[in-house]
């Protein structure tokens, strides 16, 4: 209590230091506002102008700055935190045509940064680990002399596609590699 006893004397002595003190105070807390958050307010502010900086403007001035507009930051900051500064810039880009009129309140521009984040699957969401490409399986070697057990025909077939025999179709070889296990049946 002693403290804000012996504050306010100082300031009633000295009220330029009052000042002094409070604008450092409001450059203080702008600077822990990131410089993506303060770029969309100058950014917003020069597009919309008065439309919007009233609407944080409370008449309490900390420094050169209205304590609502510093505070209006600070929630903003907070609120678009778990957006990368390339979705916000994105967002912020897109203004003019989705907000032409009237600037956005804060869920409207998080809103906008919400589609404007890339889409992720359901394994990166969930963070697990990627598949490894599929590995090309090697084509399997089949004896095509004739054994007597059922499946003479499909060799006898296989035998002649691979001397270049054009004459046959493509279901009889197909099925042909299917029978000896060459290809899988779809």
């Amino acid at each position: 209590m002693k403290n804000i006893a012996t504050f306010a004397d100082h300031a009633m002595r000295d009220p330029q230091a009052y000042r002094d003190t409070a604008e450092e105070a409001a450059e203080a807390s702008l600077q822990a506002v990131s410089l993506v958050i303060r770029k969309l307010f100058m950014l917003l502010h020069g597009s919309y102008g008065s439309l919007f900086t009233s609407k944080f403007a409370t008449g309490q001035m900390a420094g050169k700055h209205d304590k609502g507009a510093i505070s209006a930051m600070k929630v903003w900051d907070a609120k678009l935190s778990r957006f990368p500064a390339t979705v916000v810039e994105q967002a912020a880009s897109r203004l003019a045509a989705e907000h032409a009129d009237f600037p956005p309140n804060l869920p409207q521009f998080e809103q906008m940064c919400d589609a404007a984040m890339p889409r992720q699957t359901y394994a990166q969401q969930q963070g697990l680990p990627a598949l490894p490409a599929p590995v090309a399986a090697q084509p399997v070697k089949v004896n095509l002399q004739e054994r007597n057990d059922g499946k003479d025909w499909a060799r006898r077939i296989v035998a002649r596609m691979e001397g270049g025999d054009t004459s046959i179709s493509l279901y009889s070889g197909k099925s042909a590699r299917v029978a000896l296990g060459l290809e899988v049946k779809v």
